[in-house]
């Protein structure tokens, strides 16, 4: 019984994950918007200095602090800036996926009956639980590569 629980909710996922065609070549935009490596280091510099002037300031004489104060201004706003641009961007590729993921639908709906005739084919010929397998090890690669990168 357990075994028949297992695969049903097995060959349920596959249906989901391969209603259309293999289009792995595709990746989301939302991953191409991630920070880049050469941003990521700026991010980090740019808050180190903040801090740096933070305790300048502090320990600073009144005379001293006006400039100091000037300086830090500066380097908010430009970060200020980097982060909405940035933002922008992340709010365009996603609207971008959002269209790539309505024309999926649109061509699924399109196709409704011959997707259910070849979902049962898969199924029957274990088809889909190898392309489960193989997406589940892929997956599982890809969020090792992203934890790896967001270090």
């Amino acid at each position: 019984m357990k075994k028949c629980f297992a695969i049903c909710c097995l060959l349920l996922c596959a249906g989901f994950i391969w209603a259309q065609d293999d289009t792995s070549a595709q990746r989301p935009l939302a991953l191409a918007v991630r920070p880049s490596a050469e941003q990521r280091k700026l991010f980090k510099q740019r808050n180190k200095e903040i801090r740096r002037l933070t305790k300048q300031y502090r320990r600073a004489s009144e005379e001293e602090k006006p400039s100091i104060k000037k300086q830090l201004a500066q380097l908010v706003s430009t970060a200020t800036d980097e982060g909405l641009a940035w933002t922008k961007e992340r709010i365009a590729a996603e609207k971008a996926n959002l269209d790539i993921w309505e024309q999926k639908l649109a061509q699924q709906e399109e196709k409704l009956e011959e997707i259910k005739a070849r979902r049962v084919d898969e199924i029957l010929s274990g088809e889909a639980e190898r392309r489960y397998k193989l997406a589940r090890k892929r997956w599982k690669k890809e969020m090792k590569a992203v934890r790896k990168s967001m270090k």
